[in-house]
């Protein structure tokens, strides 16, 4: 993308929405959910942790297994004092495998889903050790139509949170000798999961669905937006079949099963609108929603937003529990985050809401817990609802100034920021100086989208934030590339203008690949595009340098008029 002479300067990538996301970040895991919003779109997304109480449940179950009394469970083995992986393959390797039960299989692996979180003592020889996985593996596969529907329900999430984990720790780049072992068995490549495994689980699921209760419902479901798939059996979608069944006995679903849900099917994208107008009813339908804690809450809308499906009385039935609130103590930054993403996404109106989270977020004292994203997600969303908070934007800035540094922000964070401050006309020089200087010194390692530079060079011209060296730094950054069809009208307008308002000339930035992608999109610029590159026009000639071309010029001072 980039000549060898223009390295240093910002990368930019392929024009994405501000917006995007999976609302979840994938670094909450144990007690936390979700976008890579944000894809959406946040649901960045991008996000993905564990649902507080599957894993209570989960251990609960596993204990009661040891004490089950069936004379076909030859095999009875209590995991309690095992501390890592490895002490669990070592218990179930002194057995004859043949003869464990499916209940301890599905023990066996619950147990290994804990424990690969933590910290390993390495006792096994790496080919032992893959011998060892792929014989439970193996015996998983071929017990697996003695499976009942717990069971079934059991070994598949716990095989999804193991390659989860795998994955979470490739990307922190903290790979331990079991994230080894179990990736090199457990997937085809790093992001798929082993063919014949997953297609045997799915198999064994479906011939068993009409027998699944709502608990085993949701945790199938949340297991496959883990490993990021939705199976296909004899041509039909798994989890179409696990929305039927859903739909069926939704009645019988409780505040985190309907949450788990609906959140695993935004996750997926699976697009079922009978399972969403279902979940919507069953939730808007009560009474009232005290016993749903705060995540519960916030990922049920945050799935609605995700998929782009309206459910008014849903979001009015969330939003007034929200509004009526008199403590949010118990909502977690992402929490915030989440809900206000969703409602300026679906662009519902609830001031109530926004009122009583902006009340509850400029009181604090302290915002340390909230990550880049929350503090993106909550500004952008205020902004973007037409809400203007002058207490919680300004507590948001300081908080971030107060910060060491800006490192762990990420470009699309930088971008939402400084817009949502300048749609609402808000100034906080400290925070637009501290995030200019962060972008002008970084050293390219991090890749901005079209969208992204667009939006940062417009915020600083909107609110007259004079920062050269953050201009000059995107300046040069365009000018190094050789093709600017990634970049849509507006934000070639916006580039321009910011430039021309800000008054900081870089030619290099307005060379002739520049001046070609005017051209070529020239019958794309709304009237006031047209007005902005006129501007730009105009400081040009006054700076002794190239012009728009003919063709594009007799339409802007069209425009003008």
């Amino acid at each position: 993308m980039f000549s060898a002479a223009s390295r240093c300067w910002l990368r930019v990538g392929r024009c994405r929405l501000i917006v995007g996301g999976s609302g979840l970040s994938s670094t909450h895991h144990h007690s936390r959910m979700i976008s890579d919003v944000m894809g959406w779109q946040q649901l960045q997304t991008k996000n993905i942790p564990l649902f507080f109480g599957h894993q209570l449940h989960m251990q609960r179950w596993q204990s009661s297994t040891s004490h089950r009394s069936n004379h076909k469970e030859t095999v009875r083995i209590s995991f309690n004092d095992c501390r890592n992986v490895g002490d669990v393959l070592k218990l179930v390797m002194k057995h004859n495998i043949d003869k464990l039960p499916p209940s301890t299989t599905a023990a066996t692996w619950n147990s290994i889903s804990r424990l690969i979180f933590k910290d390993q003592r390495f006792h096994h020889k790496r080919l032992e050790l893959e011998q060892q996985i792929r014989t439970l593996l193996q015996h998983t596969t071929d017990s697996l139509s003695r499976c009942r529907q717990k069971e079934l329900a059991i070994i598949t999430l716990s095989i999804a949170k193991i390659v989860r984990s795998i994955r979470e720790a490739h990307e922190r780049g903290r790979v331990n000798f079991y994230h080894q072992a179990f990736g090199k068995v457990l997937q085809e490549s790093s992001a798929n999961p082993n063919q014949g495994m997953s297609h045997a689980l799915a198999k064994a699921t479906d011939a068993n669905l009409p027998r699944f209760d709502a608990r085993q419902l949701s945790n199938t479901a949340y297991a496959y937006a883990l490993l990021g798939y939705d199976p296909k059996i004899d041509g039909k979608s798994l989890l179409g079949g696990i929305a039927k069944k859903s739909i069926d006995c939704i009645h019988q679903f409780n505040e985190q099963d309907l949450a788990i849900m609906i959140w695993s099917y935004a996750k997926l994208k699976v697009d079922n609108p009978r399972l969403f107008q279902s979940v919507g009813d069953a939730v808007a339908s009560k009474r009232d929603l005290i016993e749903f804690a705060p995540q519960n809450l916030a990922n049920i809308v945050w799935a609605y937003a995700a998929n782009s499906i309206l459910h008014p009385n849903l979001f009015l039935k969330i939003g007034d529990a929200v509004a009526s609130k008199h403590d949010l103590s118990a909502f977690k930054p992402q929490d915030f985050a989440n809900i206000v993403w969703a409602y300026a996404t679906t662009n519902v109106q609830h001031a109530g809401l926004f009122q009583n989270v902006g009340d509850s977020i400029a009181a604090m004292d302290d915002l340390r817990s909230f990550k880049p994203q929350d503090f993106a997600n909550i500004v952008w969303a205020y902004a973007t609802n037409k809400t203007k908070y002058h207490g919680l934007f300004q507590t948001v800035g300081d908080s971030i100034v107060a910060m060491d540094d800006l490192r762990s922000f990420k470009p699309q964070d930088f971008a939402n920021i400084v817009w949502a401050y300048a749609t609402n006309n808000l100034q906080h020089l400290n925070l637009f100086r501290k995030v200019g200087d962060t972008i002008a010194s970084s050293d390219g390692s991090k890749v901005f989208t079209t969208q992204a530079l667009a939006n940062i060079v417009w915020a600083y011209a909107k609110l007259d934030v004079k920062h050269p060296s953050l201009f000059k730094k995107i300046g040069k950054s365009i000018g190094a590339l050789d093709d600017l069809s990634s970049f849509n009208s507006q934000e070639l307008a916006n580039i321009a203008w910011s430039f021309s308002v800000a008054d900081i000339d870089v030619p290099i930035a307005f060379n002739d690949v520049f001046l070609r992608a005017l051209v070529v999109k020239q019958n794309e610029f709304n009237v006031k595009g047209l007005r902005q590159l006129y501007k730009w026009h105009v400081w040009q000639i006054e700076k002794s340098n190239t012009g728009l071309p003919e063709s594009i010029r007799e339409r802007c001072e069209q425009a003008r008029r």
